[in-house]
């Protein structure tokens, strides 16, 4: 089988995999939070166009979608007409204490320089959150097209270099990559409970979730 066609097989098949585990994740939140139930506005923080919430949530008109990137932020109204997209930095959100009804963060705070203050600004502004974000430990590195295996053990720039470019990565997006571990978490986040996420027994990603009270009635 020539190369492209057995990476664009690989692409398909881990695209299905990564659909299949949104929806589950979306379900997830839905479990956790009760966000269908919320009247007030969603925070998608950092979803962008590629936003699983945002296309799976039934009322978009409700969510509020920040991404730092104009235009992500242009190409997800596009694609999401309802919603409201601003353009800001998730460290610095222009919203009121308390301002919406609850806040999603998936797979963002690893990217940003600064974790402690895009924790406090999710804390400040959202009446409950949940957060996602990989496992560094997990030994497939996902920020790419197709997981690459064991990549955070490959011994030089070089090998990580040339992986990235077998399985559709970008080398300097996912060297940027500034992973989280379960105690750091537990410090950003002090009131909320963390959940593993684990794929055949290994932690995939970790779930940071506050629910005053429960799901909403």
């Amino acid at each position: 089988m020539p190369p492209n066609v057995a990476r664009r097989a690989l692409q398909g098949f881990f695209g299905r995999l990564r659909r299949r585990s949104r929806l589950r994740r979306y379900r997830r939140i839905q479990v956790l939070l009760g966000v269908e139930a919320l009247s007030g506005p969603v925070l998608d923080l950092g979803g962008g166009p590629a936003s699983f919430f945002a296309a799976l949530f039934p009322r978009p008109g409700q969510i509020v979608l920040v991404d730092v990137e104009g235009d992500e932020v242009r190409r997800a109204k596009e694609r999401q007409p309802a919603l409201a997209a601003v353009v800001a930095d998730g460290r610095r959100l222009p919203l009121a204490r308390g301002a919406v009804a609850a806040a999603i963060c998936n797979s963002v705070i690893e990217h940003v320089d600064d974790p402690g203050a895009l924790a406090g600004e999710i804390r400040r502004v959202s009446r409950r959150y949940f957060v996602q974000t990989p496992n560094g430990r997990f030994p497939l590195e996902t920020h790419s097209f197709v997981p690459i295996p064991f990549y955070r053990f490959l011994p030089s720039r070089g090998l990580k270099h040339l992986a990235c470019r077998l399985f559709g990565g970008d080398p300097a997006y996912v060297a940027g990559v500034r992973y989280l571990s379960e105690p750091a978490l537990r410090r950003l986040f002090p009131e909320a409970i963390v959940v593993r996420e684990r794929v055949l027994g290994l932690t995939k990603s970790f779930y940071v979730y506050y629910s005053p009270g429960g799901r909403p009635s």
